[in-house]
């Protein structure tokens, strides 16, 4: 009897012990993930360096050096913080960040823009710049990078510098901007070949000049023709509903979505017949989201049922029109991720069944729309782009995903706004302004006149 209650206290203490390991290493990890303290950020700011790094932070010395002198060489004011990967989740980055806009405020930099580290994956809110502005040039920055974190960051810094003077225009130009990077070494390099090949590098560069330009063609076209499809069912499903609309008496005009509707097909007929290169096909999916909303309400109206939410369109195929719900969904051998879904999608996933996806031509093979290469981003930009940071998740493990950041992350909302709400008061579209900048979330951006520090250069 002895014997066996002594076994039996050694395992409960062996017990205990296991346990008080346990949550010693949970609380550790529990620590760990908490994102460093607003004011110390800000104590290394104020010192003149706009990049504060937290231990564990997966940036090199010399990344961290090059994005120093990156964010140094600004002529705004642009701060970042670099932390650990999984050291804050993107449910504390809408506090975290009214935390650090609500610092600089009190400290008398109230125009600035933030960008935040987890890992290599970046997340920004902006005081200058519009939110819409702001997340277009993290997904340029960042489609740019090619998965280089310090490329990322150098053309995110010269597109915040060109929005903040007010040349939105160019902060959103496709191509890359950045002119940091090696371009002294890039000319003594071609100045090298020039002297040594004499002409053939530069009839070598024609070509591939011309070829570059002839692909970029074919896409153009593939694009423009996938897009011309969309407007011409949304266009169908006006003429279908017609009937029923007029039914409702006075042509439907005590609608006013219908007329919100028909707008938008003339609208996207005319700008596809202006479309000159691959990024104007988001122009005409913007258009036709709005429509297709718009549209959605209409049928609702008709049929006396409720006014759907304003959601982003169903991921399996946008010309379903605006999603119901999200559902749990995972391409042939990639991770599981929420997607939106219209209903028939969202019920045929949950019962098990692959619905059809949203198919295009490429190299003549019908592929859909999320693998089919680059030309196809600004598509998938204007049907979901304005619906916050969405793309990022839903578009993981397909080519699509690849085009969006590589390592270098896509763009969150405002500060403590969330994803959803980053977008969607921006409207769509017209980038020739700054957008509706002015604020840090909850803190509104306030006069605190010099603050202690007197508006300093720091």
């Amino acid at each position: 009897m002895t014997h066996s209650l002594r076994r039996a206290g050694a395992a409960l203490v062996a017990l205990l012990a296991g346990l008080l390991v346990v949550l010693s290493f949970t609380s550790a990890a529990q620590a760990a993930a908490a994102p460093p303290d607003a004011a110390t950020v800000l104590n290394t700011w104020k010192s003149g360096d706009p990049l504060f790094v937290e231990s564990g932070s997966p940036l090199t010395s010399d990344q961290q050096s090059a994005i120093r002198d990156e964010l140094k060489g600004a002529k705004s004011k642009v701060y970042a913080v670099a932390m650990p990967k999984g050291a804050a989740t993107e449910a504390d980055l809408g506090a975290y960040f009214r935390q650090l806009g609500g610092a600089l405020d009190q400290a008398g930099r109230t125009q600035a823009t933030v960008a935040v580290m987890i890992g290599t994956q970046v997340y920004a809110d902006s005081s200058q710049i519009g939110q819409q502005t702001l997340n277009r040039i993290i997904g340029l920055s960042a489609n740019n990078a090619g998965g280089d974190v310090t490329k990322g960051m150098a053309e995110f810094v010269e597109r915040v510098d060109l929005a903040a003077a007010g040349k939105t225009r160019s902060a959103l130009s496709s191509g890359s901007v950045s002119g940091s990077g090696g371009g002294t070494g890039v000319l003594l390099a071609l100045g090298g070949l020039a002297l040594v090949g004499g002409g053939g590098y530069f009839l070598y560069s024609r070509n591939a000049k011309k070829k570059r330009l002839e692909q970029e063609a074919r896409d153009l076209a593939a694009v423009k023709t996938t897009v011309e499809e969309d407007v011409t069912k949304f266009g169908e499903e006006i003429t279908d509903l017609d009937a029923d609309v007029s039914l409702q008496g006075a042509s439907g005009q005590h609608i006013g979505e219908w007329q919100t509707a028909l707008d938008a097909y003339e609208r996207s007929k005319t700008q596809l017949a202006t479309i000159t290169k691959a990024d104007q096909i988001r122009e005409v999916t913007q258009t036709l989201e709005d429509g297709r909303y718009a549209l959605a309400v209409v049928k609702a109206k008709v049929n006396n049922l409720p006014i759907p939410e304003r959601r982003a369109p169903c991921f399996f195929n946008p010309q379903h029109g605006p999603s119901v719900r999200d559902v749990r969904w995972a391409p042939p051998g990639g991770a599981v991720r929420e997607v939106p879904a219209c209903a028939m999608d969202a019920q045929a996933v949950e019962q098990g069944y692959d619905p059809h996806p949203r198919e295009v031509m490429i190299h003549g093979q019908r592929v859909p729309y999320y693998n089919a290469g680059p030309a196809y981003q600004p598509y998938a930009y204007g049907y979901y782009g304005g619906f916050g940071d969405i793309m990022t998740g839903m578009f993981i493990g397909t080519m699509m995903g690849s085009m969006l950041g590589g390592g270098f992350g896509m763009g969150m909302g405002g500060y403590g706004a969330g994803y959803s709400e980053g977008y969607s008061d921006a409207g769509g579209g017209d980038f020739s302004g700054g957008g509706d900048a002015g604020g840090w979330g909850d803190f509104g951006g306030g006069d605190f006149g010099g603050g202690d520090f007197g508006g300093g250069d720091w």
